[in-house]
């Protein structure tokens, strides 16, 4: 299957952001975010206000965004805090996305690495992961997709007929008259829209620590990686994937509409993390539990009224 890369036409740069609080979640609107493992949805889980996915070190994921709406969007991708695109510091102002048409889904297979073929998304440790192998590992275990609606583009109006003037016409005779009447709509100017894509920019170096700290923070930064459970984002093998680019026009060129998001982790960090995997409230992490703990807990005396009394 063949996608769409779309390449967004930008004007000057604005100081805008979303907020960086805005809770991840996996469906807002008419968008959606699925992580898709085996053939099916990797399990979901919601807690406290976000979505959690649950993985396995060496499984293979695809991620599916569902566009619900009668509009086409440009879905720009991160993993990790990084472009699945180009493999540097995700910006969705300036980076390119995937195009998702009307009431349809894109899969993105993965890191691409040239226009017909990918490497594959698989959950691995966080010293093994892309991150933690070029650079820094502290965005690692988040998914984003920023959402980008195009722009509407009314149709060109109609060509006005032709105008004679009417003391010409009594001054022609029959023959000229008729065939200036059927005369052919003069052809419009080619759009700007034909204008050929830019070519894609090179895969270059990504390492975060450039020009930072040097040997030392390089080293314990290392250490780092080296030390940290859970799972990261590995560059796994060389899937097809093909793409196509195109010329899409953002309704804002700069602020994505909505950001989608999860974040992702193996079973007992997530547990760690206090989302309750098995559904019996029995994984709660007891930091949760000791946070909330009240001093006094006071029953009500009477009954409690039901939902919408009084009537």
């Amino acid at each position: 299957m063949k996608m769409l890369l779309a390449l967004p036409l930008l004007t000057l740069p604005l100081l805008c952001d979303v907020a960086a609080a805005t809770p991840l979640r996996s469906q807002a609107g008419t968008y959606e975010l699925q992580v898709m493992t085996d053939g099916g949805q990797a399990p979901t889980y919601y807690h406290s206000g976000e979505n959690y996915v649950m993985g396995q070190r060496g499984q293979r994921y695809t991620l599916r965004i569902h566009n619900h709406s009668g509009r086409r969007i440009e879905a720009v991708v991160s993993v990790d805090g990084r472009d699945v695109v180009d493999g540097k510091t995700a910006d969705y102002r300036s980076k390119r996305g995937y195009l998702v048409q009307p009431w349809g889904y894109v899969d993105v297979d993965g890191w691409r690495v040239s226009q017909g073929e990918a490497a594959a998304f698989r959950f691995s440790s966080v010293a093994n992961s892309y991150v933690g192998r070029t650079g820094s590992t502290r965005e690692v275990g988040v998914i984003g997709v920023a959402v980008f609606p195009e722009r509407y583009m009314p149709p060109p109006p109609p060509p006005r007929p032709l105008y004679v003037p009417r003391h010409e016409l009594y001054n022609r005779g029959a023959d000229e008259y008729s065939s200036e009447q059927h005369a052919p709509a003069a052809k419009s100017a080619p759009s700007a829209d034909a204008a050929p894509p830019a070519a894609s920019a090179p895969l270059g170096g990504m390492d975060d620590r450039a020009g930072v700290g040097g040997g030392a923070l390089a080293e314990r930064d290392s250490l780092r990686r080296d030390k940290r459970p859970g799972l990261g984002t590995g560059f796994g093998e060389r899937v097809s994937s093909p793409v196509e680019e195109v010329v899409f026009y953002r309704h804002n060129p700069v602020t994505p509409a909505l950001v989608l998001g999860v974040r992702y982790n193996d079973r007992s960090g997530l547990i760690a993390m206090g989302v309750d995997v098995d559904g019996d409230g029995d994984n709660l992490h007891d930091s949760y539990l000791r946070r909330s703990a009240e001093p006094f807990v006071t029953p009500r005396r009477y009954a409690d009224p039901p939902a919408g009394w009084p009537y």
